[in-house]
């Protein structure tokens, strides 16, 4: 071989050589690009899962103290009612005078918010660094430092605490063991009326009522601080209204599609110790309702629980991820069992009575009822066994306001 020859050898052994290396070179370098990306990118989907989580939070509050708001509006309204009607109080409706006492009498519980989100917020530096701005941080820092203030004056400051107390207020029940059902109603609410009357022209009450203008003016204030800060919030993140909602419908989404092999079976709601509720679905789209509830009812002339139960049948169907049934209240099948009550001495026959009115208001109810057919659809998904079901619906409250309802079901075996 000549040199020439070996020089060539040399030069290609060089080349394929600086050709390996800098393809290893290009080859880490886009392994190492590629993964910071997806680092990047899992950053920025932290973040932005992070502040929405946040902004969510601070919208729910904002709807809380509007709820709280829009209460007191109405109560109010009512009390300033009365007051100017406190020689007709007899002619004041049963509804009125319940917006009156809530008006004025103490809270069983204090007012608070759910406090998850903000424990999450606060639990790790990692989620402040992943945020990126600190203008957002800062924003989020002051609201949660806001409402931990503003919970504090509510529940402490004697400019919003009602000035009734529950022990006044329990005074005004009678127990006479002479008196009927109806007779107890009506003393009752003749009761309540002077009571109301007595209380409104007391000077703590007075003084209460007298401070409505600045407690609704704090808690708008409040309102319009929180919206300001959350609607800078999004602007921050670039967070818009359409990705909230999609994050909100994410979080509030769990679990399997419903398939109607899954379903057949019977299912229990026990929503508290005292009352449980089955549902049977049947192969051929029937369902099976049956409901037990225990009452504590402590009457004027009779002690102890009483169970309340009734049945309904009717179709079953799945629409799409709802799950539908529809009841025939012609097949209502209600009863009321006293055994678990026991008479004053000398009043079974009042009892007796009572629980025999009581089962026929039931039976009324069927009979006002006949031949209507009641139609109900649920948001309904099971979790992965399978064996417990998640339902939803927008259902009246207490109010007559539409809320979202959330039970869950569990396979009876």
């Amino acid at each position: 071989m000549t040199k020439e020859d070996n020089r060539k050898e040399r030069r290609s052994w060089w080349m394929q050589f600086l050709i390996s290396v800098i393809g290893t070179a290009i080859g880490v370098g886009l392994t190492f690009a590629v993964s910071n990306r997806l680092e990047n990118r899992k950053k920025e989907q932290a973040q932005r899962l992070t502040a929405m989580m946040v902004i969510h939070d601070i919208d729910e509050s904002i709807e809380r103290v509007k709820s709280m708001k829009d209460d007191m509006e109405q109560q109010y309204n009512a009390t300033i009612y009365a007051m100017s009607h406190l020689d007709q109080m007899e002619s004041l409706s049963y509804d009125t005078l319940v917006l009156v006492l809530a008006y004025i009498l103490e809270e069983d519980e204090a007012f608070s918010f759910d406090t998850s989100k903000e424990k999450i917020f606060h639990s790790s530096p990692d989620t402040w660094q992943n945020l990126g701005s600190m203008k957002f941080i800062d924003n989020v820092q002051s609201f949660y430092f806001n409402r931990q203030s503003f919970l504090e004056t509510y529940n402490k400051s004697v400019y919003w605490k009602r000035p009734v107390s529950s022990r006044e207020y329990e005074e005004i029940y009678v127990y006479d063991e002479s008196l009927s059902v109806d007779q107890y109603k009506d003393l009752y609410y003749s009761q309540l009326r002077e009571f109301l009357k007595e209380k409104l022209t007391e000077t703590s009450v007075q003084h209460y009522i007298n401070y409505a203008a600045w407690r609704l003016y704090m808690a708008t204030r409040m309102i319009a601080d929180w919206i300001k800060i959350n609607n800078e919030n999004k602007f921050l993140m670039s967070i818009t209204d359409e990705e909230l909602e999609a994050y909100v419908n994410s979080i509030n989404k769990t679990g399997f599609a419903l398939k109607e092999e899954d379903l057949i079976g019977k299912w229990s709601i026990t929503s508290s110790d005292d009352r449980n509720v089955d549902w049977e679905f049947g192969n051929d789209h029937t369902i099976t309702i049956v409901s037990h509830q225990l009452i504590n009812a402590n009457m004027p002339f009779a002690k102890g629980k009483l169970e309340v139960h009734y049945s309904l049948k009717g179709t079953w169907a799945i629409e799409g991820d709802s799950l539908i049934h529809t009841v025939e209240w012609d097949t209502y099948e209600p009863g009321v069992d006293g055994s678990g009550m026991s008479a004053l001495p000398g009043r079974q026959d009042m009892l007796d009575d009572w629980l025999e009115e009581y089962n026929e208001s039931l039976l009324e109810y069927k009979r006002n009822n006949s031949g209507r057919k009641e139609r109900n659809a649920y948001g309904a998904c099971l979790d992965a066994s399978r064996d417990k079901m998640e339902i939803k619906i927008m259902a009246p409250d207490e109010k007559g306001e539409i809320k979202l309802e959330v039970a869950y079901l569990k396979r009876k075996k």
